[in-house]
């Protein structure tokens, strides 16, 4: 499972900088297990996630929601947005991991 010990930046609609709740939190950790589980992201040498970021200017079930990206030495760098929906899935082509909640 990728790490995600790295702090959430929660981005406000004015644009300041807030705590990320237990709910934005589980997200994360939701999505590092799908990321883990998925043949595609294991491929990859070494991610290390080095940014997750809220969007609190959308909802926790719209796209985009929570940006994620991986650096991966001597490859591009992955980029994934998280969010709330109705099964888990992670969608390797456009990005979007999808979790349910629990």
């Amino acid at each position: 499972m990728p790490d995600t010990s790295i702090s959430i930046t929660v981005v406000r609609p004015d644009g300041s900088v807030g705590t990320p709740t237990p709910c934005q939190q589980s997200l994360l950790d939701a999505a590092g297990r799908l990321l883990g589980a998925d043949p595609h992201f294991q491929q990859l040498q070494h991610p290390t996630l080095v940014c997750a970021e809220v969007n609190e200017g959308l909802g926790e079930t719209e796209p985009s929601y929570l940006y994620l990206r991986y650096e991966v030495p001597g490859a591009v760098p992955q980029e994934f947005w998280a969010h709330y929906g109705t099964r888990d899935r992670v969608a390797w082509k456009n990005g979007q991991v999808t979790v349910k909640p629990a």
